[in-house]
């Protein structure tokens, strides 16, 4: 088998997936938090008030991934199918941002071995992606259980986000809702910030 330094365009790629996941995993964190927060603290449309719901939210936000899983399982708000699958995915997780390096920096060097590696980084990537809509699906279901409008929460999603890129929102909408909802659907996460990805509004919490 034939060594060599990886070039700079392969280094490119694996730096931009590792950047990635790290970037689709923040928001699929915060898609699991906000679902929390919904179903463990404020169970109920109108239990708390806004600045209540907002400050079950924060601390909710500042779990790890794996504390998150935990509070999720105690509370049985997950099948077991979801359960174990965000344990593998909690894992590969763990594995990126703490060992990666160390157990498989020397792949690199090879190329059946680098390209294995890029393909398990990829299948992360692609993981985060699905995680992220499964749980602003399961969003979805709390909120129309509640009796929320489906309509109005994608409405008013999309238009806050037109606000934020600088275009003219609907003045039809009170624009306050930060939703998953909305995201969820779509093909691709769009570029906006992890505070975006929660639903806080007062009729909500």
């Amino acid at each position: 088998m034939n060594r060599r330094r990886i070039n700079d365009e392969e280094l490119a790629i694996l730096f931009n997936l590792i950047g990635q996941g790290i970037w689709y995993l923040q928001y699929m964190e915060d898609a699991l938090h906000t679902f929390i927060t919904l179903k463990v603290d404020i169970k109920k449309i109108g239990s708390v008030n806004e600045k209540e719901g907002e400050k079950y939210l924060s601390k909710r936000r500042s779990n790890t991934l794996g504390v998150s899983l935990k509070v999720a399982k105690e509370n049985h708000i997950l099948s077991k199918e979801l359960e174990t699958r965000l344990e593998l995915f909690l894992g590969e997780r763990n594995w990126l941002v703490h060992r990666s390096v160390n157990q498989n920096g020397d792949d690199l060097y090879l190329d059946f071995t680098r390209n294995k590696l890029i393909a398990r980084i990829e299948e992360f990537v692609s993981e985060a992606q699905i995680l992220h809509k499964v749980f602003g699906k399961e969003i979805e279901k709390f909120t129309t259980s509640q009796g929320l409008s489906q309509k109005w929460v994608e409405e008013t999603a999309k238009n806050e986000i037109a606000q934020l890129r600088g275009k003219m929102p609907n003045k039809n909408f009170h624009l306050t809702v930060k939703s998953v909802t909305f995201f969820a659907k779509q093909k691709n996460s769009p570029l906006f910030t992890s505070s975006d990805a929660g639903v806080r509004h007062q009729h909500l919490i």
